[in-house]
């Protein structure tokens, strides 16, 4: 299965990249002390820091492995951050938690592994019954590059190396019609290889915005970057905070 980072889980949080932590503080602003749904969770990698910083989050995501690396790490905390974070396994396609929330996120272009209609348009409606009147719902994705279709496919190339792990990454495939990728993440462990494809849908900025409107958001805010910046012409990120229109 695509997108669930079931071998690789316990290697995730090993990258230190910028990428994997510019936004941060983004999410810690924007959450304060409210209470938020985040999507797609992972390994709590967004959820502790904002738990830390008062919020009090529900994490929901659909790889057992990676909730079990957020268990762990969750384990270690002190006891009055752990009674403020609530897990669920489940699918941000379709999930029924019987609660609204003023903040819901889906941080880190994880939308994007979202690359059938009906789980599309599923996971925006289900964000709409769970956002509170007056609620907040951001998502993020890529900016496409507008020559992505020339960088498809490319050979391996190593992203970082930490404690004897080499991480590194290649382009499978691409479909322009139907605007999919299909990059494959590898970590090279020195006795083993881990392979975990992915598969993800793009948008331009029009796209997006066309359908958080169609399915009843009104965009608020749409940044390029975590320090609230344009979004670009080529590359960089699309940040939308959107609200239920009216």
């Amino acid at each position: 299965m695509s997108n669930t980072y079931d071998r690789a889980a316990w290697i995730y949080d090993l990258d230190t990249r910028e990428v994997h932590h510019v936004d941060i503080a983004f999410f810690k602003e924007m959450a304060g002390n409210k209470s938020v749904l985040e999507l797609a969770c992972g390994t709590g990698r967004v959820s502790i820091p904002l738990v830390e910083n008062g919020a009090q989050v529900h994490g929901l995501d659909l790889s057992p492995s990676m909730l079990q690396v957020f268990r762990e790490k969750l384990a270690r905390l002190p006891e009055k951050v752990r009674q403020r974070i609530t897990i669920t396994e489940g699918n941000m396609a379709n999930f029924s938690l019987g609660a609204q929330f003023p903040l819901i996120i889906i941080p880190f272009r994880s939308f994007q592994g979202l690359t059938e209609e009906s789980d599309i348009t599923g996971c925006l409606q289900c964000v709409k019954a769970h956002l509170a009147p007056g609620g907040r719902f951001i998502v993020n994705c890529f900016r496409p590059y507008r020559d992505i279709h020339r960088r498809y496919p490319y050979p391996e190339e190593v992203m970082w190396e930490r404690e004897g792990i080499v991480a590194k990454h290649r382009g499978d495939n691409i479909d322009t019609k139907r605007q999919m990728i299909w990059p494959t993440m590898i970590y090279e462990t020195g006795s083993e290889r881990i392979e975990e494809p992915l598969a993800l849908r793009y948008y331009y900025p029009g796209q997006l915005k066309k359908l958080l409107r169609k399915a009843g958001f009104k965009i608020l805010e749409q940044h390029g970057d975590y320090d609230r910046g344009p979004i670009k012409r080529h590359g960089g990120e699309q940040i939308y905070v959107c609200e239920v229109a009216g």
